[in-house]
């Protein structure tokens, strides 16, 4: 059979997961796969057997629908499967609009449907890291080891999708294995973001760190070695000239790297020699067979070249928890257990400022195994006022100042429900113009709040009063503050600000937030500050 793998075109920081499983499993039965990312060409629809679309979050839902409708335009629609999270937590909806395509709702535990007839669990299958190389787009995470070493989470939280999409909490119970296969076939990767939701939970945690220690991950342990580019490469072209695949962006990235590395070579001999194998690269370009002769033919040339000049010092493996550790369930006795665990970011939730004492305690119990790095998640407008988000914000300021040797970073998330199809949803404690103006601040700052003094306080202000008065600013005089604060606008808006009584700053706040809003003669002055309003 032909397979087709599809992810439409959203920009994401991590590869399909599921798609990749899915991969593996038609992979071992001899199989053609192919994955596309966007609109599969004409071609690509018709000549495939079945076809795996995948779905992420329900703000993509329009362009999810967009790609399953195209594909349907060109095969039926019992050979067109749609799996993932959007398809998961609006199944119903998406029958409605894609017409009668085989729906996944939650993990593939089983191999139903797919065209064999046995009954293999895909959930539990390693990745297939090649699929990523038949496409362009580059994933920022991509050269990681991805595993779960649990699945769903004991915690019913109304503002979070796991329980729909992993209702059952469970040790996977399969690292060492999937990790060894995917060395075997792919190659090493430095570090393991796993990607469970609540792992401190289960009853193997001690299991799964032992797991961890014996696959290399263990602080304090410097075992990696980055592996020569050039071999990397190689080995990706052998495996594609096996299955059949597409060569072009193998070639690409390796003639790249090759580019890019001549700048590291200093000997005049292996200079001209790179250049002149550059040289002809570039000149069969568009001919990969001719390319891959030239390498094969250069080979031990460019092994002898990259060797001399790549940095083979041993680093340190990093485990990332990358869902975050809930502070609520972190104990002494489980610290215990995975501080020997080379963990960076040490990622704790901090989501209500009645969850404090937890957060702060998990916080400086980390930090007495050892743990210096850390990243927090914030969520905000869910069901807190801004001002509660600023004194969430101001605790981690001060739990830096108290553990000098800490590296944080805070990570405020915003909150749209589940099953809403855009970004667009407002808190009942915020407002339209509040969650831009945060928006506008954390685009300034990249997204992230650094837990020095001066940089939050800039930012965000000295107490929750400037904080609001901050996300009531125009964005421009936000996103600009130095300029405007100079030429004395900043000052000139204060001060009309400050002049309106508390009735008038709301009235002002819903009138930015709805352009339908009549604003009263009282606030024409303050309103010229705001271009457009």
């Amino acid at each position: 059979m032909k397979i087709l793998l599809v992810e439409p075109d959203y920009n994401n920081k991590f590869p399909p997961i599921g798609l990749m499983k899915i991969s593996t499993y038609y992979k071992e039965k001899g199989d053609f796969v192919e994955f596309c990312k966007g609109l599969p060409s004409h071609h690509q629809i018709i000549s495939s057997d079945k076809i795996f679309i995948t779905s992420l979050f329900t703000f993509y839902y329009d362009k999810t629908v967009e790609t399953v409708n195209h594909i349907r335009n060109f095969a039926s629609d019992d050979s067109i499967y749609l799996g993932g999270i959007a398809a998961t937590i609006m199944a119903d909806r998406f029958r409605k609009d894609i017409g009668e395509v085989n729906i996944q709702i939650g993990q593939r535990k089983n191999s139903e449907g797919m065209g064999y007839e046995d009954d293999i669990n895909i959930d539990e299958l390693p990745l297939d890291y090649d699929i990523l190389d038949d496409i362009m787009y580059r994933y920022p995470m991509e050269d990681n080891f991805f595993a779960y070493s649990t699945r769903g989470c004991r915690n019913k939280c109304k503002f979070c999708a796991v329980s729909k999409l992993e209702p059952e909490f469970k040790t996977t119970n399969n690292l060492v294995e999937q990790i060894n296969t995917v060395r075997e076939k792919f190659g090493d990767k430095r570090n393991i973001l796993l990607m469970d939701n609540n792992v401190l939970y289960s009853k193997d945690l001690a299991n799964i760190a032992t797991d961890l220690k014996s696959l290399g991950f263990e602080n304090g342990v410097k075992n990696f070695v980055k592996p020569n580019p050039l071999h990397v490469q190689m080995q990706k072209i052998e495996r594609r000239m096996k299955t059949g695949n597409n060569l072009q962006w193998v070639l690409y990235h390796l003639t790249e790297f090759l580019r890019s590395f001549r700048t590291r070579v200093t000997s005049d001999e292996k200079a001209k020699a790179l250049d002149a194998i550059l040289e002809e690269l570039n000149e069969n370009m568009i001919y990969s067979k001719e390319r891959i002769r030239i390498l094969w033919e250069n080979y031990d040339t460019l092994t002898e070249i990259t060797e001399t000049y790549l940095h083979k010092m041993k680093l340190q493996r990093y485990v990332d928890f990358n869902q975050g550790i809930d502070a609520r369930a972190l104990t002494e006795e489980r610290m215990e257990i995975i501080s020997p665990l080379p963990i960076r970011p040490f990622r704790l939730a901090y989501d209500n400022i009645k969850f404090t004492s937890e957060y702060q305690k998990a916080f400086k119990t980390a930090y007495k195994h050892g743990v210096r790095h850390f990243s927090n998640y914030m969520l905000y407008n869910y069901d807190e006022k801004p001002e509660d988000l600023w004194n969430r914000l101001e605790n981690n300021i001060n739990l830096y100042k108290e553990l000098p040797e800490a590296k944080l970073f805070s990570f405020p998330m915003k909150y749209a429900p589940i099953d809403q199809t855009d970004r667009k949803y407002v808190g009942k404690h915020w407002t339209k113009k509040q969650l831009g103006a945060m928006n506008v601040i954390l685009n300034v700052t990249r997204g992230i709040v650094m837990a020095e003094d001066d940089f939050f306080h800039r930012a965000y202000g000295n107490n929750p009063e400037e904080f609001l008065r901050i996300l009531a600013m125009p964005d421009e005089y936000i996103k600009y503050r130095n300029n405007y604060e100079e030429n004395g606008m900043a000052q000139e808006w204060l001060n009309e600000y400050d002049s309106l009584d508390e009735t008038q700053q709301s009235l002002l706040l819903n009138v930015l937030s709805d352009k339908s809003l009549k604003a009263p003669e009282s606030l024409n002055s303050i309103l010229r500050h705001y271009s457009g309003a």
